[in-house]
């Protein structure tokens, strides 16, 4: 007869704890951006270039330069988005300048690559900002997330779906037509602080 209510107890206090991290103030992390919730031998990393480990925040002034790197393990098809403070999203890669996305096992993808004829300027808001590396060994369709506008080189995510970034993310990795399967694709993040 004991089982029954110590489980009832743990339950309800897991559930405490459930409800207490909702309600708490949303942080944003690889997590709560997009994450593949099924081990992949696939493996991405995504970093800037103030902080060549990813292990820590550097920070930029609005107007300096900021170079962002990826590679992978295997050959993949990279996604480079940026998070912003307010929650607002840019695509980086793939976009009409750089040429494409498809990035072979051991190279390292620098963004702007030094020959490219254009930088990479921290603009604001102010605060800590994320970026995101999807790198998929199948090419994904991004239409339904983010669009060019004409005569633009990059692409900006939809401001409806910017919000719901990650369930629009989500959606697009795992799409009812044709789905990735989750072992073809993994994510990483990297922060930066801008600062006026």
């Amino acid at each position: 007869m004991k089982k029954p209510v110590l489980l009832l107890a743990l339950t309800a206090s897991v559930l405490g704890t459930l409800v207490t991290s909702a309600l708490a103030a949303p942080k944003l992390s690889a997590q709560s951006i997009i994450v593949n919730p099924v081990q992949t031998t696939l493996q991405a990393r995504v970093w800037v270039n103030r902080d060549p480990s990813g292990a820590r925040t550097p920070v930029y002034y609005v107007g300096d330069r900021i170079t962002l790197y990826t590679t992978v393990d295997e050959n993949a098809y990279v996604y480079l988005f940026n998070i912003n403070p307010d929650g607002t999203a840019d695509q980086i890669l793939p976009n009409r300048i750089s040429g494409s996305n498809y990035v072979r096992a051991g190279q390292t993808r620098a963004f702007p690559a030094s020959g490219d004829q254009f930088t990479f300027d921290v603009a604001g808001p102010e605060g800590l900002n994320r970026v995101l590396v999807i790198a998929s060994r199948r090419p994904l369709n991004l239409s339904e997330l983010s669009t060019y506008q004409q005569g633009q080189s990059f692409a900006t995510v939809k401001p409806t779906t910017a919000p719901g970034f990650a369930q629009a993310l989500s959606i697009v990795v795992n799409p009812i037509t044709q789905p990735v399967p989750q072992q073809d694709w993994t994510s990483d993040t990297a922060s930066y602080t801008v600062r006026y």
